[in-house]
């Protein structure tokens, strides 16, 4: 194993923007207040949450120096020429550097997953904070450092955690005989994210099991991480057999136990991180038109199509009355002449992104709905598009 390591990014907190955040609303030009020596260098005694260099020390495992007390809320002496508004919003994490915490409970649980849960390729990022004293402002700029090991290896890498958050969803009353029809996302450590049609078949009836951390329909029984489903939540606008609004949550009777198999994707949201004009749909659909279905979980490059594209592939008809609806639903297909799409079987699975501000943690965008006759080129499958029904998940997931 050989390992390269290379400087991504060096970035100061009095920048209008680093990484995916928006950090000029959080900056501020250093406060009066009353003045303090930190290690013979002159601060501003302020609140702790307001001192990007405090985070650095507690990483560091160095102490603050305390100044004084506002009540109970301890002050400490800020040597930084700039000040900030909370650090507690603030995530600094050795995948995606630092992103801020802003109440949207999906962006905010995304940032608690990157901070607290150990993704795949988490050993190949390294980020932190770093000080360095500015002579002629008599003020320490506190930097973002961000390196990449590159680790190179002979034969493929493997691929059985590329994707954690998938779910493969039965139904039918006994485990060992269900029948796994429908994919879903992993979203936080009780629901699951997929469409509305994948909630109940004619045949066995409703969603029973969803299984979390296989590879293959084929894996051992140990590697099989099964959860019975206890909720089912589909969007109340939805109705069978409309095909608009095709989302539900599932919920599990018991909490998801995270491990390097199973980890939850972040949502897609709005204006958090910009989207993305290729996207990656997975699942254990059928192989084609009316073939059988995969038995290693696949992985379709994608690309998007414009709304006039989806329109006219799109027209209105008695299962689409106004035809595409843009607001909640998308498409995306293969442009070119290599037949990549989903499938029959694929439904309910995850149309997803990674992103350069969160690295290897997926984000979900879509949910694969339906489409014509799959694998043709230059076909287009529809989705439900996620950013749409933003509020609705994070009332039922994070009331």
């Amino acid at each position: 194993m050989v390992y390269i390591l290379i400087i991504l990014v060096i970035c100061n907190f009095s920048c209008i923007s680093c990484q995916s955040g928006t950090v000029e609303s959080r900056i501020h030009f250093k406060d009066e207040g009353p003045e303090c020596y930190d290690a013979n260098k002159k601060g501003t005694c302020v609140s702790a949450h307001r001192c990007l260099d405090v985070v650095r020390k507690l990483k560091d495992g160095e102490k603050p120096t305390i100044c004084g007390y506002q009540g109970t809320e301890p002050m400490v002496c800020c040597t930084d020429c700039t000040l900030v508004d909370n650090i507690s919003n603030l995530v600094v994490s050795s995948i995606s550097g630092y992103l801020w915490k802003d109440g949207q409970k999906a962006w905010d649980k995304c940032l608690e997953y990157v901070d607290k849960l150990s993704y795949p390729c988490a050993s190949t990022y390294s980020h932190y904070l770093s000080s360095v004293w500015e002579k002629d402002k008599e003020c320490s700029m506190v930097q973002f450092v961000g390196v990449r090991r590159f680790a190179s290896y002979n034969g493929q890498p493997a691929k059985r955690n590329e994707y954690p958050h998938m779910a493969l969803l039965g139904y039918g009353d006994d485990q060992e005989t269900a029948q796994w029809l429908c994919g879903g996302s992993v979203i936080s450590d009780q629901f699951i994210l997929t469409a509305a049609h994948c909630i109940s078949t004619n045949l066995l009836g409703p969603v029973r099991f969803a299984a979390l951390g296989i590879l293959q329909r084929s894996d051992p029984v140990e590697l099989w991480q099964v959860y019975k489903i206890g909720g089912i939540v589909p969007h109340p606008q939805y109705k069978s057999p409309i095909k608009y609004h095709d989302i539900a949550l599932l919920k599990t009777e018991n909490k998801i136990k995270f491990n390097e198999n199973v980890l939850p994707a972040c949502l897609f949201i709005e204006g958090r991180v910009g989207g993305s004009e290729q996207a990656k749909a997975t699942g254990w659909g059928a192989l084609g038109h009316k073939q059988t279905a995969a038995d290693v979980l696949q992985v379709v490059d994608l690309q998007k199509f414009s709304d006039e594209e989806c329109g006219s592939t799109y027209r209105p008809y008695r299962h689409l009355p106004q035809g595409y609806d843009s607001p909640t639903q998308m498409c995306y297909g293969d442009k070119g002449k290599l037949n990549m799409d989903t499938c029959e079987g694929d439904s309910g699975g995850p149309l997803q992104f990674q992103n350069s501000s969160l690295h290897c943690i997926h984000i979900v965008a879509g949910v694969t709905s339906f489409g014509d006759a799959c694998g043709f080129a230059g076909g287009a499958g529809m989705y439900t598009r996620v950013s749409y029904y933003i509020p609705w998940i994070e009332s039922v997931v994070w009331p």
